[in-house]
């Protein structure tokens, strides 16, 4: 039968079975069979992912090759087994066009790299591969983009191309609760496993492709990424509108529109433990980063608590003073640990708004964290050489 007497359902199946017979490729195999996949007869729709599933646009895949269609059946799929759309959700809320083509280099350098000589894939016009970011991920690519894009570039790869051949559904991908997220991560990283095994089987003296495979299985990410990702997600509970600050997405269009609250934070409380364990070092570079999220999420002021026992300092910062908060901040303490002395600061105080977010930057060897009952979302950044163990009510980041 002639490729051209298949339907498009029959040729993505195809694809399948012949990538999951491949040699390197065998290792998606598992990633392939999670979640559902499915043809569009939309008119615009390209190809998607939401992590989970994907979709086809009948009239996109229609005029593709085998080896174009076998590369975009690859790139939908390593998206889910990258988890891009769960780890970097933060650079798409940022700047959604940047976010995609950020991914999209990531994956479609790995797959000619696995395929250099083009024997089983080829890539659809409008991908974006470019050679200089290969062996970065995805946020390291997202930086360099949005700092040509601020110099004059449109943030492509330098070619004048292309947003992707195919679309992202974070939406989508957002719409999952907790434990459908947690749950597909234990999937995507069984199925990556046993596809490891596969392909030692089916080529046991191979050699390269195989660079990225820890990355796979134990993502190292960024704890600021982490940190900057709760930290919108608060910001995105709220759903009310002012004419205060306008839209910064819209800007960019001339168009004058409302922000939603969702775009700015309230007052966030910073609470140093400064009970003799932390150095100047991991609190420059604790400070430099927060300053940064600060920045891009525009809190209307900062409280900067410095504790061990007692809340020995405290220093206010507005939103246009947060560039300053490194140099001009003095650190105070240097005696025993009691968090909760930050936990009555916040009861007892009546000297601030009710703060939206208390990060509490500390190396975990608190003792009993005690009651923290009334503390608003909170989130326990423990640094390098604290205590592993440690785990706070709330969000507990170890860097």
């Amino acid at each position: 039968m002639k490729i051209t007497d298949l339907t498009v359902e029959q040729r993505i199946q195809r694809a399948h079975i012949q990538l999951m017979s491949h040699k390197k490729f065998c290792l998606f195999a598992g990633i392939f069979m999670l979640g559902k996949t499915e043809v569009s007869d939309s008119m615009s729709m390209t190809a998607m992912t939401n992590g989970k599933d994907v979709k086809y646009g009948r009239n996109f895949v229609t005029p593709l090759s085998s080896k174009q269609l076998n590369f975009l059946i690859l790139h939908e799929n390593m998206h889910k087994a990258f988890r891009h759309l769960k780890i970097w959700k933060h650079l798409y809320k940022d700047d959604p066009k940047l976010a995609n083509r950020a991914c999209d280099h990531v994956i479609n350098l790995m797959i000619q790299e696995y395929d250099p000589n083009s024997e089983v894939t080829s890539m659809p016009v409008g991908g974006c591969a470019d050679p200089r970011f290969r062996g970065m991920d995805s946020s390291q690519i997202y930086k360099i983009l949005k700092e040509e894009k601020k110099t004059g570039g449109d943030g492509s790869d330098g070619k004048g191309d292309d947003d992707g051949f195919d679309e992202h559904d974070w939406e989508g991908a957002e719409e999952m609760s907790e434990e459908q997220s947690k749950e597909l991560e234990r999937k995507v990283d069984e199925a990556l496993r046993q596809g490891i095994i596969m392909q030692k089987k089916r080529d046991p003296n191979g050699t390269g492709g195989n660079r990225a495979l820890d990355g796979l299985l134990n993502p190292k990410i960024n704890p600021y990424d982490l940190l900057r990702e709760y930290m919108v997600s608060v910001c995105a509970d709220r759903e009310d509108s002012t004419w205060r600050r306008p839209s910064r997405r819209f800007l960019s269009q001339d168009m004058y529109m409302p922000s939603s609250y969702g775009e700015a934070l309230g007052r966030i409380i910073i609470a140093v433990d400064t009970s003799g364990s932390i150095g100047s070092t991991e609190l420059q570079e604790f400070f430099t980063e927060v300053a940064h999220i600060c920045k891009s999420l525009q809190p209307e002021g900062i409280d900067l608590l410095y504790w061990d026992t007692k809340v020995c300092r405290h220093e206010f910062y507005n939103r246009d003073e947060i560039d300053n908060m490194l140099t001009s901040t003095k650190p105070a303490g240097g005696g025993g640990t009691d968090v909760q002395s930050v936990a009555e600061w916040i009861r007892t105080g009546s000297n601030f708004v009710t703060p939206e977010v208390l990060l509490v930057f500390t190396d975990g060897y608190v003792g009993n964290v005690g009651d923290w009952s009334g503390m608003p979302p909170t989130v326990w950044v423990v640094n390098e050489y604290g205590d592993k163990s440690f785990s706070g009510p709330g969000k507990t980041i170890h860097i």
